[in-house]
């Protein structure tokens, strides 16, 4: 099993804590310089790898900036990223429309506000919270999602408790009208071998980012939703006054057939085409 870093150097620092306790034999004071050098080498190689990772970091958001630049009419405003950097997700207010950039796809997804059907998160594959679209359209499209596939996924995921005390990983699932590829993930905590308790600042770091950026999108889809019910009223309102419109010409025509202006076929031939 890989230990890692920290597990190597745990296991050696016991040993040389042993020795040392242990008066290390015949020659104590070569066993403290040991455990001082272990130490102080221990330092310098975690330092290192941190500074690694920080590179890798800085790397990964070069690229990122350098992915959402190339796209065509896109000026993103907010971003979220995932913990290792390799997927984030753009927000551009201007133009209404998100993306997702993932470093492991050369391919970039944008979508339009309207496409967005449902955001989750999940603590552990298990749904914590969710807001989808409620409107009549975007209710119909996550169904059609839904009834391809996609629900079985999520409902597999969804549990009935989530009152663990420890956390592994924290994710956001955003669902789009997309069929090739209809989720999108964002993991804001991800720990192979560590688990976090809720009040550890690993886990109120992650959550609390994941929860933002899901009220954002929440935002987003009641911004689309709003949109589709003024388009429903409009369509409605229209209806209504062709209607209207229909009654009054049909008034008219009965008017002209009584005052004799009009014959009863010249009425008929003028109904069928108001009626259609």
């Amino acid at each position: 099993m890989y230990l890692g870093f920290g597990g190597i150097f745990a296991i050696l620092a016991f040993i040389m804590f042993f020795i040392a306790i242990g008066g290390g034999g015949d020659y104590p004071i070569v066993s403290w310089v040991l455990l001082i050098g272990f130490g102080i080498g221990s330092w310098y190689c975690y330092k290192k790898h941190k500074e690694l990772e920080e590179e890798k970091m800085v790397q990964k958001r070069h690229e990122t900036d350098d992915r959402l630049k190339r796209i065509p009419n896109y000026k993103s405003s907010q971003r979220y990223t995932s913990a290792n950097g390799d997927v984030t997700l753009s927000i551009d207010e201007t133009n209404k429309q998100i993306s997702f950039v993932s470093l492991n796809s050369y391919k970039d997804k944008v979508y339009s506000y309207r496409d967005i059907l449902k955001s989750e998160i999940l603590t552990d594959g298990i749904s914590v919270t969710s807001t989808n679209r409620g409107s009549q359209i975007g209710g119909a499209l996550l169904g059609g999602l839904l009834a391809g596939g996609v629900g079985a996924l999520i409902g597999g995921l969804s549990g009935s408790t989530t009152s663990q005390e420890k956390v592994k990983k924290i994710e956001l699932n955003v669902i789009v009208n997309d069929t090739a590829n209809p989720i999108h993930k964002i993991e804001f905590l991800d720990s192979e071998f560590s688990a976090y308790a809720k009040d550890s600042q690993e886990y109120k770091d992650g959550y609390n980012t994941a929860y933002h950026c899901h009220q954002l999108i929440g935002v987003l889809i009641r911004q689309a939703d709003e949109e589709d019910k003024r388009k429903e009223t409009s369509t409605g309102s229209n209806s209504s006054q062709s209607n209207v419109s229909v009654a009054d010409e049909l008034r008219k025509l009965v008017q002209l057939k009584d005052e004799g202006i009009i014959s009863g076929d010249e009425f008929e031939a003028q109904k069928k085409k108001l009626i259609g």
